[in-house]
């Protein structure tokens, strides 16, 4: 059973956990999704300066990173979106809508804003395209927690990703006051909004491929399941 959102009496921020009991939390399985009305948004403007070179065109199998990504999560959503910092970043052309940042050089909100300002839908699942491991049954939890607050994290030990989340237009506006005075710091943007936390999830599912190594050994995942 999907544990639904609690409201602390404390806090506004919420917390969707997965314990040993009762409650204990399950992925539903890639089976019982339907497209949701939601925007897949894939965050392609990163500078990749660990990795040495642009990753949402590294190769993966017979595609590249941008594409394994939106076409992993793609079917559980009404619209695809992807967003570059600018244009000179679409070194392919992508059959997706495409948005370019507002603010240059700005992080991963500058992206979130794009998006968010283009969607046609009001809730949004954002994911870098570095994220390869993330699941159709985890974006479909996370939009389902962010119906009544403006974003649902997964939440790993108090450590979160702001670029992997469901967000509703209402985070919006924040998010613009934040480029417009110079923050770039997505975490303090979210410490601003009303949150649900995604607890219990499979923190592996939301490694991020950083460096060489962290390809090899996604690569190596990748022929594992041939």
């Amino acid at each position: 059973m999907t544990p639904q959102p609690r409201r602390s009496p404390s806090s506004k921020r919420r917390a969707t956990r997965g314990s040993a009991g009762e409650r204990e939390s399950r992925l539903p399985s890639q089976g019982t999704l339907i497209v949701m009305e939601a925007t897949l948004l894939v965050l392609a403007g990163g500078e990749s300066r660990r990795m040495g070179r642009p990753k949402p065109w590294i190769e993966v199998g017979d595609t590249v990173l941008l594409r394994y990504v939106v076409e992993r999560l793609a079917p559980a959503f009404s619209e695809v979106m992807v967003s570059f910092g600018e244009p000179e970043q679409m070194e392919q052309l992508v059959p997706y809508r495409v948005v370019f940042d507002r603010k240059r050089s700005a992080g991963p909100l500058a992206g979130l804003e794009a998006g968010l300002e283009a969607a046609r839908n009001d809730a949004l699942f954002a994911v870098a395209c570095d994220m390869p491991y993330v699941t159709q049954a985890a974006a479909e939890l996370a939009v389902a927690a962010a119906r009544n607050c403006d974003a649902a994290i997964p939440r790993h030990d108090g450590l979160f990703e702001p670029v992997c989340g469901a967000y509703r237009k209402t985070a919006l506006p924040a998010i613009v006051r934040a480029l417009d005075a110079g923050n770039y710091t997505a975490h303090d943007v979210i410490e601003n909004l009303d949150v649900t936390w995604l607890e219990g999830l499979d923190p592996a599912q939301f490694e991020s491929l950083n460096t060489p190594a962290d390809l090899e050994r996604f690569h190596a995942a990748l022929s594992a399941q041939r």
